[in-house]
This record gives structure tokens, sequence and C-alpha cells, in this order.
């Protein structure tokens, strides 16, 4: 069994794990802050890609959590990187909102709308039909095919949000086509990436979340030290009927901190 006493990075995720809303989960704070007093590396990774990695720090600075710039990932930042890394110069139809659009810019990433070398199905909220039959048009011509992240829905006070995953069965169910990669939780390609970043073995990285098929399938896939949270989706009673199996189960956030100093 992996040792959480042996990791150097700890990877969280957001909602659900750290905050929910606006709201700070019980003492969750806090506890980052001892992990950064011990020594322990922080980042904070989100599959959402429909604001910017700079959104996520001033949101974070603004419930009272300092976060700096290199402790914060995104899936659109880990698209981003993705692209320059295996199409550079590549013209690029994208799927997103204005967030994400600036994103791809400040990547240097040249969005188009006709004639694309590859399309990016990311997490628009301001999604057109226009948009989405271009993107569906540019795909049954054969276009390499991208997606940010692949949750279905995005947690939202009065009812869940359709995300990208639900667009990709949308999309599949009517060109044919499934993303040729995809880059989020659990897929490894962001938790290469994050191995990567930080300059760390998979076995001196954590992955804190609160989902079992996301945040812990992630680590399971990577080879981190997955820890699931009961804070967020997942329940106590959850557990026995899932296949997916944590490394390390807390209630909260800060209930890491006695397993690491062995209280």
């Amino acid at each position: 069994m992996k040792n959480i006493k042996d990791v150097e990075l700890f990877v969280f995720d957001l909602d659900g794990t750290v905050y929910i809303g606006d709201e700070e989960i019980d003492g969750s704070f806090e506890a980052i802050n001892q992990l950064r007093k011990m020594g322990k590396r922080i980042c904070f990774f989100t599959n959402n890609s429909s604001r910017m990695h700079t959104d996520y720090i001033a949101r974070l600075n603004h419930l009272g959590l300092r976060t700096y710039s290199d402790e914060i990932y995104t899936s659109g930042q880990v698209t981003c990187e993705y692209i320059l890394d295996n199409y550079r110069s590549s013209r690029v139809y994208l799927l997103g909102n204005d967030r994400l659009r600036k994103e791809f810019e400040l990547y240097g990433i040249e969005l188009v709308e006709d004639y694309p070398d590859v399309c990016v199905l990311g997490f628009d909220t301001s999604l057109s039909y226009d948009r989405l039959y271009e993107f569906c048009k540019h795909l049954n011509k054969g276009v390499p095919y991208i997606a940010t992240h692949p949750d279905f829905f995005c947690p939202a006070p009065e009812c869940p949000m359709p995300d990208v995953g639900s667009f990709i069965e949308m999309i599949r169910l009517t060109v044919g086509r499934t993303p040729d990669v995809i880059m989020g939780k659990p897929h490894k390609t962001a938790g290469e990436r994050l191995a990567r970043k930080y300059n760390l073995p998979a076995k001196k990285i954590a992955m804190v979340g609160d989902r079992l098929y996301t945040d812990v399938a992630f680590g399971k896939n990577c080879g981190f030290v997955s820890t699931l949270v009961l804070s967020g989706e997942t329940t106590e009673e959850m557990l026995p009927k899932s296949k997916i199996k944590p490394d390390y189960v807390f209630s909260k956030v800060k209930d890491i901190i006695p397993a690491l100093i062995g209280e």
C-alpha cells in the first residue's frame, strides 16, 4: 500500500473537497496552510474548463486561502500544453466560452472558425447551436478531436449543469465519433503532465478529491496516492458498492494532517 507520509505534492480537487459553493469546508484552508508549513507542495487541479486558471487564483484568494500561480492547474491548461506539444502551429476550432478562449490565446494558440487542424470540446457555458453544428461538421470530415474533460455534469444550485461528458455523448450519437484524447481526470494525460510539471515520481503525489470516478480513479490510473474525502459527492455508503477503492479515506481535508504526523 502507498504511504501518504511519503507524499511531497498534494493535488486537491476544489468543489466538494476544499469548498462547497462560496463556503470553505470546515478546516480545509488551515490544513492546506499546515501542509505548506510541513514543506509539502500544493496544487489545485480542476476539470472545469469554463474558467481561466487566474479565475481560480482570484476565487481562492477571495475566499481567504492565499494561492499562487504555480498552485493551479486546469483541464484547459492541460489541453493547451498538449496541443503545443502535439499540434504546434495548428489552427484550432474551440467550443468554449470567452474565458477558455482567452486561456488558449494566452498560450499563443490560433483559434479559427474555418478549416481547423484540431477541434477541442470544452465546457462551453455560452454554447450556440450553430457553433455546435459547425463542430460536428468538422468532426465528420475527420479533424482530430480533443475534449478537455469527461464530466457529465457540473454541480449547480438548482440542478446540475450539462457538462462536457454530456456533449461527448450527443456528438457520438450525431456523427459517430468520440474524442481521440480526453485531458482531465480520470485520464492519464493530465497525471503525466502533473508529474512532469512538478518533477516528481507518481508515488510522491497524492490526489485528494470527493468523487470516486474522477478524483480517486485519476489517482489510481496515474499511480498516485488516491485519497477520498467524504465532504462532497461520495458518501460512506457508496464506498462498498464501488469497484474503485481509494488508498485512503478521510472525512475532510483537515483529517489528513493527523495521518501525516501520526496522531
